[in-house]
């Protein structure tokens, strides 16, 4: 599958605050991991929803296109889960709360047409993603998961669809050190697994410098930055970016180190 490029789009709920996101412009990369960032009230979450059509309720303008397909409602509901991967900032609330782990696996093979009696791919992808007891995770329900289990599931299941994008909305909210550093790896896993790209929607410069090979920064609905990630990080040229930047003792951390992540 081809960049998924945006070209003046402009979002708006007309009942309710008006126009929030204002003729971005953007193109995301094929097989890459783009960090989005920006504080709370952005527009990235909106952004990455409007590419899968989850915000019925507002008013879209402009373009989305899959290289040169022009993405619609009806196209976007097509591609939505083997084309594009969509995972919500809550892991729970993609799941379904009345079945259990392996009825949605099986229910999600099913729907997308594969084969459903293939039961030890199931738990070879499971244990892929760190999840060693198979029958306890396929037998019970998501809300006897914890978070990070159930993070692992959803990953897992893109991983078994292997769709060309996957988009992620802030998938380290919420957690500790050690559980971002967990997600970070299990990222980076998926994308080198199944070969995707993946855009990533967070508020967490570091884990977007970490993770990402771009990025791209959002400020009250409009971009102030976009590049190569290290390079925007190492030399911002927005004052947006400046400010976010100087809230963290990370970026001094990269500096003293040169731009080497290495030991990030």
């Amino acid at each position: 599958m081809d960049d998924i490029i945006i070209e003046n789009l402009s979002i708006s709920f007309p009942l309710a605050q008006g126009e929030v996101v204002h003729s971005v412009s953007v193109r995301f990369r094929h097989n890459k991991i783009t960090a989005v960032v920006g504080e709370s009230g952005s527009g990235k979450s909106l952004l990455g929803k409007s590419i899968v059509n989850l915000i019925p309720e507002a008013k879209i303008s402009g373009k989305i296109k899959v290289g040169v397909q022009k993405l619609d409602g009806v196209y976007q509901d097509k591609l939505r889960g083997k084309g594009i991967f969509y995972i919500p900032q809550n892991p729970l609330t993609a799941l379904n709360p009345t079945l259990t782990i392996r009825e949605q696996f099986l229910d999600l093979l099913y729907f997308h047409e594969q084969d459903v009696s293939n039961v030890s791919e199931i738990h070879n992808v499971l244990k892929e993603y760190g999840l060693e007891d198979c029958q306890r995770i396929l037998n019970s329900y998501p809300f006897q998961l914890s978070g990070g289990m159930q993070q692992r599931v959803i990953c897992a299941m893109a991983n078994l669809l292997r769709p060309k994008w996957i988009i992620a909305d802030e998938p380290t909210k919420g957690v500790d050190a050690i559980a971002r550093k967990q997600v970070v790896n299990i990222f980076r896993k998926l994308q080198e697994n199944i070969s995707c790209g993946i855009i990533v929607i967070t508020h967490d410069l570091q884990v977007a410098e970490v993770l990402s090979h771009y990025l791209v920064v959002m400020e009250s609905g409009l971009i102030r930055e976009c590049g190569v990630t290290y390079k925007c990080i190492l030399s911002p040229k927005s004052k947006y970016l400046n400010q976010l930047l100087s809230k963290s003792l990370y970026r001094k951390t990269l500096l003293n180190r040169g731009g080497d992540k290495s030991n990030v």
